[in-house]
């Protein structure tokens, strides 16, 4: 089993599949609950997706300990205990009959998820890897980008043969038998170091808290952050209520269907892309194709027709941007800011994340709902876009200042 831990494609098969299942299991299986679980309890369908709120910003609060906790003690038994955990929520799920309840396994599910999502495991990928650690998240990404491709026809599925309680049973049974082994024995045990890290820092907590001082004075944190925030509040934004524009905006549903499946494969599509090409491009290169394509593909929902042809164009260039903006995520906080006590420095980058993941559905509907006019929701969502092009173009403006931009001729892995 050591041997097993140690080969890198199986620790990347291994956590990729995982992810599928993480993902697909609570962040992704959660609409499709809505609807049943309104007509059996009589619930409103503002009170059922207010607990899908909570358990984001839940998410987000605790991404910072969770990534110290990996930190000090490698990822193993925080991503086991945390698919453990979200099995027995599951399980829980398919129990309640009250609200109350609802919202605190829910709350108990956006911790799970803290410790068994993209965060941890980039972590995990990064103490193993350490500088070549980009060609690790870009594959694991391109497995785990398959999570809503295959467990949302799969859940739709299961639902229309079971009752919902019988439904989410499966869904825990899966994180039993697949989550929980694969991070309980084929993450290494403790941190495996990288041998070009230096991890002089590790057992002295003086050091690290100086170093993250250090790291948020330091404006490229703050661009980076505002990046990687406005990102996730579009793509939640969009993701929640694309359906729902469409419908108001007269398409048949053929067409509807066909432009929101294109988005997974086309997310799929720019991990390829930067599993091919991503070693020979820098960070500043890729990071301006993806800010300027995401509010591209925004304009082009907003202002071209309804028709099947833009609707297409619209899902490619959301669907390649947010792929490589996922990858991007892993890759760029290690590359500028470092890798030493990488878990405290995606926990504070991914708490704001997660908040703005939790808040753009319930914003963008308010938008909506006060003005009476989707275009309008759509048009708040294009200027979020806009700040996270204007944050990474700060943080690119902050390291060229400094001088922290090098011209690479020789070392073909290290990717800025």
């Amino acid at each position: 089993m050591r041997a097993l831990r140690r080969h890198s494609r199986v620790l990347i098969a291994a956590l990729g599949c995982a992810q599928i299942v993480s993902w697909g299991t609570t962040y992704y299986a959660f609409p499709l609950f809505v609807l049943p679980m309104a007509e059996s309890l009589g619930w409103s369908l503002t009170l059922l997706n207010g607990a899908a709120t909570g358990g984001l910003l839940v998410t987000g609060l605790c991404a910072y300990p969770v990534g110290a906790l990996i930190d000090r003690h490698g990822g193993r038994y925080i991503m086991a205990a945390g698919s453990f955990c979200a099995a027995v929520l599951l399980a829980l799920w398919s129990t309640i009959a009250d609200p109350y309840a609802f919202y605190a396994i829910w709350l108990g599910l956006g911790a799970c998820m803290a410790a068994i999502l993209y965060e941890p495991v980039f972590v995990v990928l990064t103490q193993h890897f350490g500088p070549d650690a980009q060609r690790a998240i870009t594959a694991l990404t391109l497995i785990a980008g398959f999570a809503g491709t295959v467990f949302i026809p799969l859940t739709e599925t299961l639902l229309g043969l079971l009752p919902w309680p019988r439904v989410l049973l499966v869904l825990a049974a899966f994180n039993l038998a697949i989550c929980v082994p694969i991070h309980w024995w084929i993450i290494p045990e403790k941190r495996n170091a990288h041998p070009r890290l230096d991890d002089s820092t590790e057992t002295n907590g003086n050091a690290a808290r100086k170093l993250m001082r250090e790291r948020l004075s330091n404006p490229v944190f703050w661009g980076l952050t505002v990046w990687f925030t406005a990102w996730m509040g579009t793509v939640s934004g969009v993701m929640f209520q694309i359906v729902p524009y469409l419908k108001s905006s007269g398409v048949d549903t053929a067409t509807m269907l066909i432009a929101v499946a294109l988005i997974g494969p086309m997310q799929v599509t720019g991990r390829v892309i930067m599993m091919l090409f991503g070693e020979r491009m820098r960070i500043v290169v890729v990071g301006a194709v993806t800010t300027l394509m995401l509010p591209a593909a925004i304009l082009i929902l907003i202002l071209a027709p309804p028709q099947l042809r833009w609707l297409g164009l619209f899902a490619a260039g959301f669907g390649i941007a947010n792929g490589i903006s996922t990858i991007l995520r892993g890759v760029a906080p290690a590359e500028w800011l470092g890798r030493e006590h990488f878990g405290k420095l995606m926990g504070a980058m991914g708490a704001p994340m997660m908040v703005a993941a939790a808040l753009a559905p319930l914003t963008t509907a308010a938008i909506w709902s006060k003005t009476g006019d989707p275009a309008m929701m759509l048009w708040a969502v294009f200027g979020v876009s806009l700040t996270g092009a204007a944050g990474f173009w700060f943080a690119v403006f902050v390291r060229t200042r400094r001088g922290f931009i090098a011209v690479e001729e020789t070392h073909s892995k290290d990717f800025r």
